[in-house]
């Protein structure tokens, strides 16, 4: 597809049966399900079990749509999280915060 080089498209469409227009469908739901809100409460409030769920969410889907490096970020968080290492998730929370807003901004240019 057209104007989503920055995602690996392969591993999008076989999470969606190689159906271009699914595919679409699915990148409009992880636009429309932006949680970055929540990470950032979350974060701010020290709540580890909760941002431990939105960072594992974040993992899933961007993995589902092919945003591999994302997911990589996000799932490192999500086991920091659960480890109660909140010393890891200071450290690289503004990093990831920042390519899922670049990925969601990227995404939402090319629809």
């Amino acid at each position: 597809m057209e104007g989503f080089d920055f995602l690996d498209q392969e591993t999008g469409l076989e999470y969606c049966g190689n159906d271009e227009e699914i595919y679409r469908e699915v990148l409009e739901g992880y636009v429309e399900e932006d949680r970055r809100s929540d990470l950032a409460a979350y974060y701010e409030a020290e709540d580890l079990p909760n941002y431990r769920v939105v960072a594992h969410a974040i993992k899933s889907t961007s993995l589902t749509i092919g945003a591999k490096e994302l997911s990589e970020a996000a799932k490192a968080l999500e086991f920091a999280a659960a480890d109660g290492d909140i010393a890891f998730v200071k450290e690289h929370n503004d990093e990831m915060a920042a390519m899922y807003s670049d990925i969601l901004r990227r995404i939402q240019e090319a629809l």
